[in-house]
């Protein structure tokens, strides 16, 4: 039987990573290890400055007070007796698209079982882009459509890649394979005075600005179909290389 590593950043309670914890473990050795509390658009911030705390909430489930990335680190190499064939982040609650992948814990817990050479997998729920708050989740359907996903990529090979998730609801029951699209941010920097009259500063998302281009995950999205992206960890632009060293070829300080 493969073994599955659940992480999440909406905290171990959160009702997706529940769901698909009751889903999964129907065929899989799964293991919950995630955040004691939400722990939102973190990416893959370590703890460093304070002590981490296991607390073991029931069998093969642990709360950790720390971020996303310190559950997959901590998980790897001090609770799970074996290595995961396969970890699976998620399921958040709310859209990871374009941009979003470098704020998201979710993805952020994928990327770092990825650094492991860990296949792994970031699951993201949504209802209707940009519309949060009035979003209701179908866990259990989630669930199932992860599981089958997840399912058809334990049986294939993997490259060095990450898998990116977005399951709408309502859908179309298919699966779009789609490259990153475009999502652009202005945040809403919103000030308020506290009782003493200090200052004091809200980050909101503000409404994001999305572009549709057929192919990309919010396209899909915004067409009912459900997508799974590939994210590939190469930070590297050969063609912007070749043209800076170019450009410092004879450049002397």
């Amino acid at each position: 039987m493969k073994t599955i590593l659940l992480t999440n950043d909406d905290g171990f309670y959160s009702k997706g990573i529940t769901a698909l914890k009751n889903k999964l473990e129907t065929k899989y050795h799964v293991w919950v290890v995630a955040p004691d509390r939400e722990k939102s658009a973190i990416s893959m911030a370590l703890t460093l400055n304070h002590p981490l705390r296991i607390n073991q909430v029931e069998e093969r489930v642990f709360a950790v007070n720390g971020t996303t990335a310190d559950c997959v680190n901590i998980a790897l190499q001090k609770i799970l007796p074996v290595q995961p064939d396969f970890i699976v982040s998620g399921m958040n609650l709310g859209e990871n698209l374009s941009e979003d992948i470098f704020f998201s814990g979710t993805v952020g817990g994928a990327f770092s079982g990825y650094l492991y050479g860990i296949p792994s997998l970031a699951v993201s729920l949504l209802a209707r882009l940009g519309q949060y708050q009035k979003q209701e989740f179908d866990f259990a359907a989630a669930a199932h459509i992860t599981a089958k996903i997840l399912d058809k990529l334990l049986s294939r090979p993997h490259n060095g890649v990450i898998y990116n998730l977005n399951i709408p609801f309502p859908n179309r029951d298919e699966i779009a394979v789609t490259k990153l699209g475009n999502k652009k941010y202005t945040p809403d920097i919103i000030e308020r005075t506290d009782p003493r009259g200090r200052k004091y500063y809200w980050i909101g998302t503000g409404t994001p600005a999305y572009a549709d281009r057929q192919g990309t995950d919010v396209w899909a999205i915004q067409n009912n179909f459900i997508s799974l992206s590939v994210i590939k960890y190469d930070l590297n632009s050969p063609a912007d290389l070749e043209l800076l060293t170019e450009t410092f070829k004879e450049f002397k300080l």
